[in-house]
């Protein structure tokens, strides 16, 4: 019990990490526009990196994003089956197997992202207007693949004690 305990504390300081982290690239986002408007509109000039800047946090937003999606389990989905079949063990089977597909498939993103990462960094690729290695942009699919990855674990861990009724579902087990 004071494993799992430990364990929800580094989940809740993680997600909590998480939400200052997109909230302060939202605010710095918000400022660099709000910088490159006053520029051009008072001073008739620009900033060369703005736009380039605010693109990439942009990208790092999305991917960290999905991670909270999935904490809140906001993704996308057919629910088909959900409709069709009333059985709630049965619709836990299915959310099962689709989490451990999304597993699968966040394994294939970190490993080949990894690739595409070690490719930027050899080929030495830089952003046009900042001059910054691009391998830090692209760095985002396999940091937030592995961290969504984590998340999916620890749901299906829940969803697999809820199905053996070893955990009631919203409570503790």
């Amino acid at each position: 019990m004071k494993q799992e305990s430990v364990f929800k504390k580094l989940v809740f300081g993680y997600d909590k990490l998480e939400e200052v982290v997109l909230c302060m690239s939202l605010v710095a986002t918000t400022l660099i526009i709000f910088l490159q408007i006053i520029m051009r509109s008072v001073f008739n000039s620009s900033l060369t990196w703005s736009e380039e800047l605010t693109r990439y946090i942009f990208i790092w937003q999305i991917w960290l994003g999905v991670s909270i999606a999935q904490k809140e389990k906001q993704h996308i989905r057919v629910e088909l089956l959900f409709t069709i079949f009333k059985n709630e063990k049965f619709k836990k089977v299915i959310e099962i197997i689709a989490g451990i597909i999304l597993i699968a498939f966040n394994v294939f993103l970190v490993i080949y992202g990894w690739e595409v990462v070690q490719q930027m960094i050899q080929r030495g690729n830089l952003s046009g207007a900042m001059r910054m290695p691009m391998w830090y942009v692209f760095l985002s699919l396999p940091v937030s693949s592995f961290i969504f990855g984590l998340r999916l674990i620890g749901q299906l861990v829940t969803d697999i004690r809820i199905l053996l009724g070893k955990k009631q579902e919203g409570g503790e087990g």
